[in-house]
């Protein structure tokens, strides 16, 4: 997958438009409220949220500028919100009517705010996976519903979910895929290699372990690990996911925090598997 920066800053991904936003997983109303919940805490202007969201989704889901901008003028133009301009941008703070309707919201936010923890555990899982456990949430959530569990019942379901636990962690304990499909290598020139190298892990540091000292380094996500390398003006990241599909979206996610902070610089990243020349 080849990724890079087109001439007016903004990251294109050949192969996925919009690449690492994912799919919207709530509706507007629901933004709203997570918008407005982030300026009751600190004023902020549409980039600043757009980042503070995908943050709190640990890169799960980032929201694009043409969600976030038009929230942003609804709550302004309802008089939740009021914008003060600063060095050219605008940056909202709550106002008394957004503060009562918020308060009004309180148990609707904070079910929003689950979501978005439960998002950062469900990101890294292949759909089959993450399919199945939206199903067996659903199925758990239905049964509650209709009242209260008897112990004996409550018993023989965490029977069988203890059953399924000890048969997937022998499913995981003796797949041994073939290392090489599961990892792929992208070298990139320039001067700015161990720079870009110590920033990656400076970033991912404060939420996971990471470490980027002596030209190497190593990054470890949930779904897998990056290892870098900086010497003679080449940076050289190798991803490594527990499936094919993590892998790919390691590629997406270290590939984006790159081009980031290396807005000044046009960088080309290609991924290749580990072991293949990478494409002419």
């Amino acid at each position: 997958m080849r990724h890079t920066r087109d001439e007016g800053g903004r990251e294109r991904c050949a192969d996925r438009a919009e690449a690492g936003r994912g799919r919207r997983p709530f509706d507007y109303g629901a933004l709203r409220l997570i918008v407005l919940g982030m300026i009751a805490e600190a004023p902020r202007h549409g980039y600043e949220l757009i980042k503070a969201i995908a943050g709190r989704m640990d890169g799960a889901y980032s929201p694009s500028p043409g969600a976030i901008y038009p929230t942003l003028a609804w709550l302004e133009d309802m008089g939740f919100v009021v914008p003060e301009a600063e060095g050219g941008r605008k940056r909202y703070r709550i106002t008394p009517e957004g503060a009562t309707l918020l308060a009004a919201n309180k148990a609707a936010l904070a079910g929003i705010e689950a979501r978005m923890r439960g998002q950062k555990g469900r990101r890294d899982a292949p759909e089959p996976v993450a399919r199945a456990m939206d199903e067996l949430k659903q199925a758990l959530r239905s049964r509650i519903a209709r009242g209260p569990v008897a112990t004996s019942e409550a018993e023989r379901i965490a029977a069988v979910l203890r059953a399924a636990t000890q048969q997937m962690e022998s499913i995981m304990t003796t797949q041994t895929p073939a290392a090489n499909s599961l990892k792929s290598v992208a070298t990139v020139a320039t001067p700015k290699a161990a720079g870009y190298a110590a920033q990656l892990a400076k970033h991912f540091a404060h939420k996971i372990p990471a470490r980027f000292e002596d030209g190497a380094g190593e990054i470890t996500f949930p779904a897998g690990t990056c290892q870098l390398a900086a010497a003679d003006g080449i940076l050289t990241m190798t991803v490594a996911g527990a499936t094919p599909e993590a892998t790919a979206q390691l590629e997406d996610v270290v590939a984006r925090h790159l081009l980031r902070f290396a807005f000044r610089e046009e960088l080309a990243i290609d991924w290749h598997p580990a072991g293949d020349a990478p494409a002419a």
